[in-house]
């Protein structure tokens, strides 16, 4: 998977593999780059790390649960966060989220989940979701106080094709 450097333009390979136990010392140490969630709190926990094939630097985190209720039956990204230096306009690296969301996606062909996957979004997400991952919003029905952005097969196939391949 690639990721591409803003400035250069340049694509730099990248991979996601399980958090190891000391990753979690330097999100601590790092706490500037990682500052919206404890993911102390995810140890023993389904969480991925994005890097550079070359660097051990961690660049976007997420954690997912894997559904298989048959209610359910999918892939949750409960979690999802990019490093500070690569969200908004100064970012520096870019497709980090677009990666993360799609190794979710690919988790969730896998697992036999044809490629369903959602998260609870943060509400002023939503139209970012939509727009660059083309997930559907689905607003909060009955008791529940949010609602969830959900990829269907068809946008997890062109994630996977689009961000992994």
């Amino acid at each position: 998977m690639l990721i591409k450097d803003i400035q250069t333009e340049e694509k730099l390979e990248a991979v996601i593999e399980p958090i190891e136990d000391n990753d979690y010392k330097t999100l601590k140490k790092n706490k500037a780059q990682y500052k919206w969630f404890n993911w102390d709190k995810y140890k023993g926990q389904e969480v991925y790390k994005l890097r550079l094939k070359d660097n051990a630097t961690i660049l976007g985190l997420m954690c997912i649960i894997d559904h298989t209720d048959p209610g359910t039956n999918a892939i949750e990204i409960e979690l999802l966060e990019v490093g500070d230096d690569n969200v908004g306009d100064k970012k520096k690296l870019d497709n980090i989220a677009g990666c993360l969301i799609a190794f979710a996606c690919r988790e969730s062909y896998k697992r036999g989940h044809e490629g369903w996957v959602f998260l609870t979004p943060k509400t002023d997400l939503i139209p970012h979701y939509i727009s660059h991952y083309g997930l559907a919003y689905t607003p909060p029905l009955g008791t529940k106080l949010e609602g969830v952005m959900v990829a269907q097969p068809i946008i997890s196939q062109r994630l996977v094709r689009k961000y992994l391949d």
